[in-house]
Order: structure tokens, then sequence, then C-alpha cells
């Protein structure tokens, strides 16, 4: 099968879409048995070529239970923005590095993440739809992704500002999930949250300052 061009149509040619936010993290979470679980195992369930849900899972992950072990935004944040880099490259497959890739969490917590998220994610499945789809696609898209890689590298640095991190994090998964959707209106609500972070970290500037 020809891939489709990353960042631009791939919900259409994705089976992934079609089953919905609830049928994409409870395949997860019933894949990954019990024991440790890396991100390569992760990667394998879902194919090198999905890189919008490669995208959308560690954003997921950032506003779930996941968020609070220390380290995990780091790991997470890091493939969030090698993912976003490959999107704005067209680039396809994914290539993580492989430190990454051997990375791992136990079933257990990806189990717990599925349980908090899934109530949300449900509601969302029946809310959501395709709408202003443009602002999902190129060229509208790629402030979104410049989002990603911004925030993904400055990640380490502010993980321990929970405000900000939250917010900054519920921006990169309300964009997540808008292309995942193809929902316009969920992007504009990312950018909103943008703008909360930026002006929190202008505040946090001139107060250190």
């Amino acid at each position: 099968m020809q891939a489709a061009e990353p960042g631009k149509d791939v919900k259409a040619r994705d089976p992934a879409h079609e089953r919905g936010l609830v049928a994409l993290v409870d395949m997860i979470d019933r894949e990954t048995g019990d024991g440790h679980v890396t991100v390569g195992d992760i990667i394998d369930l879902l194919g090198f070529r999905s890189l919008i849900p490669l995208l959308l899972l560690p954003c997921l992950a950032m506003v779930s239970p996941l968020s609070a072990v220390p380290g995990v935004p780091s790991l997470l944040s890091a493939i969030v923005g090698l993912v976003a880099v490959q999107l704005l490259l067209g680039r396809s497959p994914l290539w993580l590095p492989r430190v990454l890739l051997k990375r791992s969490l136990h079933a257990d917590r990806i189990s717990l993440m599925v349980r908090r998220l899934r109530p949300g994610l449900a509601w969302l499945d029946g809310v959501l739809c395709e709408r202003a789809a443009f602002l999902t696609q190129r060229p509208a898209n790629l402030p979104a992704l410049c989002v990603f890689c911004v925030v993904s590298f400055f990640m380490p640095a502010i993980e321990f500002v929970p405000f900000l991190t939250t917010t900054l994090a519920s921006a990169m998964t309300l964009f997540a999930v808008a292309l995942f959707t193809r929902d316009g209106l969920l992007m504009l609500a990312g950018y909103a949250l943008v703008g909360l972070g930026a002006a929190l970290i202008v505040q946090t500037v001139n107060a250190l300052g």
C-alpha cells in the first residue's frame, strides 16, 4: 500500500482513524499484555507509517497519570518532537533512535492511563467530527507542528513547572486529537492554549528578572 503524505490526508488512508480514540487506546491496552512494554513494541502495534497515532498516544499520556512519573514527560516529549519533525519534513516511515525505542513502561501503567482517559475519549468520540479540516492539513497545520517541536525541545526545562507543563501538554494533546479526527475547531482551541502558555512564560521570565 502506498503511504499517505504525512500530516496531509492521513485519516483517509489510515484505518486507525476510523476506529476512533477509544478503540485506539483499547487496542494498545489489549495488545501490550503483562510485564514491561517498550516504545518499540507500541510502534510495532501501530505500524511505522501511522505517524498521527504515534503523535497522539504520547500526547495523551502527557495528560494522564503517566505524567506524574519523573522523567516520563521528557521521554514523551522527545517522541512527540521527533514524530512532529518527521511530519514537517514529510518523512515516512517513522525513525526513532534506539535509546528511545528501548525505553519501557510497565503494562499496568498503560492500563491505568487507558482507564483514566477512556471516559473523556469516549465523550470526544461522540462530539468531534471532521470540520474545518483544512486547518488540520498542510499548510495550515504547519504552525501546530512547529509548536510540537519547540515545546518538546524545552519540555525538560519546564517539566517541574506544573501549570505551565500542563497547559502546553494540553495544547499539544488538542492538536494531536485534532489531527487524528481532522477537527479544525479543536486546532483553534489548541492555539488558544498555546497563547496562554506563552503568557505564562513571559510572566515567569519577568518575575525572575
